[in-house]
């Protein structure tokens, strides 16, 4: 009998990518580890950088109560890393559940870990060392922020009647040439007129 394999395959950065991590690799190994575990994998989930963290959840939530609604029929849930598996602590312990209730192993390909006591503490170590990344992440990009609006830089796009250029791969913004006089006459305009 075939074994039954869901799967999830997540890049959250395009640095990810190119690191080799893209979603194509991912699937292609995980779809190589349930065939050579006499298995197939019956419903795979992908997570690129472009979701919203809101539709990130809902794939996540939804990949869980797969799971739960048949878990007596599959043999697994496969990540190609444990960071990828789940984004926060209160995700990996939703994982380590249906692994301990419902009797549904968590499998990561690449890192690969027993379910005993050492295989549990060495994957929420793992799962922990990713989510300090993933907060001290975020919080360097609000300080990175910060110290551009500080600077007077703009974040992310250019409003009209400016352009976004790079200097010596820093991000600027300039005056465009051809709106920027029209919002000089627009204030212009509203200031006199």
């Amino acid at each position: 009998m075939t074994k039954k394999f869901v799967a999830l395959a997540r890049v959250s950065s395009r640095e990810q990518e190119r690191e080799g991590f893209s979603l194509d690799v991912q699937v292609d190994a995980l779809r190589a580890y349930a065939v050579r575990n006499g298995g197939e994998i019956v419903k795979l989930w992908r997570i690129a950088e472009t979701e919203s963290k809101a539709d990130e959840r809902t794939t996540f939530k939804e990949m869980i109560r797969y799971v739960r609604a048949r878990a007596g029929e599959l043999a697994g849930i496969l990540f190609y890393k444990i960071d990828r598996a789940a984004r926060n602590l209160p995700d990996h312990v939703k994982l380590e559940e249906l692994e301990t209730k419902h009797n549904v192993p968590f499998i990561s390909i690449s890192q690969p870990t027993e379910n005993t006591p050492a295989g549990r503490m060495m994957r929420r170590t793992l799962a922990n060392m990713a989510a300090f990344f993933t907060e001290q992440q975020s919080l360097d990009v609000r300080a990175g922020q910060a110290r551009r609006v500080e600077s007077g830089l703009f974040m992310g796009k250019a409003p009209f009647g400016y352009r976004n250029v790079r200097v010596e791969k820093r991000g600027l913004v300039e005056i465009h040439s051809e709106n920027g006089p029209k919002v000089k006459r627009i204030f212009h305009l509203y200031a006199f007129h």
